[in-house]
């Protein structure tokens, strides 16, 4: 063959060669396109409409020690049977077409007391395909158009109209990342089948879902959901599977509650148990008649004294390591785990803290009702107790309409005008340098009338008391101060939204009241402005400004600012890192007649820190911080920091500057270990 020949087959076979690569590239594109549009351009709007949805789970214990008492609602498994099953049919009411609004209406389990463990699991029930994230506030979904740049496709086209899509992270190995299979229709994008394998919070697990698909209706309608599980931690080993059956059709009248009916849940059961969920029912019936028919009077009398203490201990180890809560129509309460990692914090300004809380709510009907929700604390640095304790009448649920009395005790403030008035008076005496005069316990009670005058405007009106007592009470009183100042106050607040891309404003006056029996007469006035940008994939930067401006006071004494004020009952990663000074001496806080503060915060999912090896996998947030703040008795103070969240803990490294001029380093921490649990 001459070579002109050859080289002229050899040039067509590459051109037909990269024809068919770009072809294939093409229809690649094209149905991955229609995949990620699928929802915004096929479903309909679904909204309030609902449907009957039944979960079975099965639970079975291979390893266990005494670790497992120390996960949240975990001890129901941590010692007696190894296998549990618990049945439930819900009602699920369709907010879009991804979110649901879930209530339980029939509830039957082998759980001893009917618990829930695991409650992890409930956010398995369905993956949101097309939303940011597939559970909850987490995982980036590879169905999702944003999240495209973190994920690998490949689309393989198949006989009956149908396309495979295989995705898998594209660079690094992070749990906030899945990968798994799709079949879809190749004409417009909508998914059949899809399976997902990943990691969450410890937890390997495979999730199977499926449509219903009607090729003259386009409408994605779940169909099915099978999901198995997997749990490792410090020697323990679980491993559960659960099945969510969704347009089941029996009907529940909406207002149905029934737990422990074994009847009627496998009345209402549309699929079959498997051959291991049987044999747990069997075991159970079995255990519940040895207890119920073949004990004799006598010894169940004798162990009746012992099974009240095995139900108080029971009790009492729930307390200390599960959270808890009832609920029904009138009325719901939930107490937060007495021991639980994520309630102790770390900072060089408060030290270590810890805190719990208790929410309960009561309604006299649909548009009235009671909301009380304490938090409770302990600074182990000052070795003080606080206590946060608001107490809300809701008189108009429909518009946020409520009446609140709200206590605070413990807060510690600092000043040192009372250092600098003694020092006027008697001079440089060196042992006023070696004395603690100017801290002081703020207890404060306040009453707030909140109303919503429309859409984005309310409005704040009440009166704040407060009662501030000298820590060292005898020097005070040796050198002729008082050791507790009064004051109240009245106090007006607006908040306003006017724009809906816009940013929140907030304005609050508040004037002391000058009487004989009161020992502080001010006048202040407060600004802020909020703003949260929401960029793809969850991403976020948030942007706040403020400041205050004491325009009269009778002393130095307490500027007491409620924007610019130190939190001595820090909370997570989600509570208050951002929009906060972590280096700031606490006495900072109260000495200056005015300020003006800026923060910005930037919030990621995936960074720097998630490309790292070992460490980067299990990264979930990271944080860049900017604070700015401007006081009278302080040069410009700036703080930069940089924080990242994993499933065990947070942590935080800031620096702070006078002007350029570097002060200092500092860390923060908090535990984050089983937050979702």
């Amino acid at each position: 063959m001459a070579p002109v020949k050859r080289n002229f087959i050899i040039s067509l076979l590459l051109l037909l060669i990269a024809a068919n690569v770009n072809a294939k590239e093409k229809t690649s594109s094209l149905v991955l396109n229609r995949m990620f549009s699928f929802q915004e351009k096929y479903n309909p709007k679904v909204k309030g409409q609902s449907m009957q949805v039944y979960t079975k789970h099965y639970y079975q214990t291979y390893r266990r020690n005494f670790a497992l008492w120390l996960i949240p609602n975990m001890h129901s498994m941590a010692n007696g049977q190894r296998k549990f099953m618990s049945e439930e049919y819900d009602l699920y009411t369709i907010k879009n077409s991804h979110e649901y609004d879930v209530r339980q209406q029939v509830y039957y389990t082998t759980i001893p007391r009917n618990r829930k463990v695991m409650s992890v699991l409930d956010n398995f029930a369905r993956p949101n395909l097309y939303s940011p994230t597939l559970y909850g506030n987490h995982i980036l979904s590879p169905v999702c158009r944003e999240n495209r740049l973190f994920y690998r496709y490949k689309v393989t086209m198949q006989r009956n109209g149908r396309a495979r899509v295989d995705f898998r992270p594209r660079a690094g190995d992070n749990t906030q990342l899945v990968e798994g299979t799709a079949i879809l229709i190749a004409k417009t994008g909508r998914i059949v089948d899809i399976v997902i394998k990943g990691e969450y919070d410890m937890i390997d697990f495979k999730t199977t879902y499926n449509e219903r698909y009607n090729e003259k209706d386009s409408m994605a309608s779940p169909r099915s959901c099978k999901t198995d599980i997997d749990f490792k931690f410090l020697g323990n080993h679980i491993a559960s599977s659960f099945t969510s059956v969704f347009n089941c059709p029996k009907r529940l009248p909406d207002t149905t509650d029934v737990t422990g009916d074994r009847k009627l849940i496998s009345a209402l059961r549309p699929i079959s148990l498997t051959r291991e969920e049987r044999k747990v029912y069997k075991q159970f019936d079995s255990l519940m008649n040895v207890k119920t028919d073949t004990v004799p009077h006598t010894e169940a009398e004798k162990n009746s004294a012992l099974k009240a203490l095995g139900d108080f201990g029971w009790d009492v180890g729930g307390e200390l390591l599960s959270s808890h809560g009832t609920t029904n129509d009138k009325y719901k309460i939930r107490l937060s785990p007495i021991i639980e990692p994520q309630y102790f914090s770390y900072s060089p300004s408060r030290g270590l803290s810890y805190k719990m809380r208790f929410a309960a709510e009561y309604y006299f009907d649909k548009n009235t009702g009671l909301y009380f929700n304490p938090t409770l604390g302990y600074n182990f640095k000052i070795k003080k107790f606080f206590a946060y304790m608001p107490l809300r009448y809701i008189y108009d649920k429909k518009q946020d309409n409520y009446l609140e009395l709200s206590l605070e005790a413990g807060n510690r403030i600092g000043n040192s005008s009372v250092l600098d008035e003694l020092k006027n008076e008697l001079g440089e005496l060196p042992e006023l340098e070696n004395i603690t005069l100017d801290e002081f316990d703020d207890y404060q009670a306040r009453i707030i009338n909140s109303t919503k005058l429309n859409s984005w405007l309310r409005g704040d009106i009440g009166l704040v008391y407060h009662r501030r007592t000298a820590v060292n009470k005898d020097d005070m009183e040796k050198y002729g101060k008082p050791t507790v100042y009064r004051s109240v106050a009245p106090t007006i607040g607006v908040h306003l939204s006017p724009w809906k891309e816009g940013p929140s404003l907030s304005v609050n006056y508040e004037r002391g009241i000058d009487h004989k029996d009161l020992d502080l007469s001010y006048e202040r006035w407060e600004a802020s402005a909020s703003k949260v940008f929401r960029l793809p994939s969850t991403r976020m930067i948030n942007l706040q400004v403020g400041g205050g401006l004491y325009t009269k006071r009778s002393k130095n004494y307490f500027m007491d600012f409620a924007n610019f004020s130190m939190n001595n009952l820090p909370g997570g990663w989600d509570d208050d890192w951002s929009g906060d000074f972590q280096l700031l001496d606490s006495r900072l806080y109260n000495m200056s007649h005015y300020y003006l503060s800026s923060n910005i915060c930037y919030d990621t999912p995936l960074s720097a820190m998630s490309l790292i090896p070992l460490l980067g996998r299990y990264v979930e947030r990271e944080r860049f911080y900017w604070s700015g703040l401007l006081i009278e008795y302080s040069r410009p103070y700036q703080e930069l920091g940089y924080g990242f969240s994993t499933r065990f803990f947070s942590v935080g490294l800031f620096a702070s500057f006078h002007n350029l001029e570097f002060q200092k380093i500092g860390t923060k921490f908090t535990f984050e270990l089983f937050r979702r649990w």
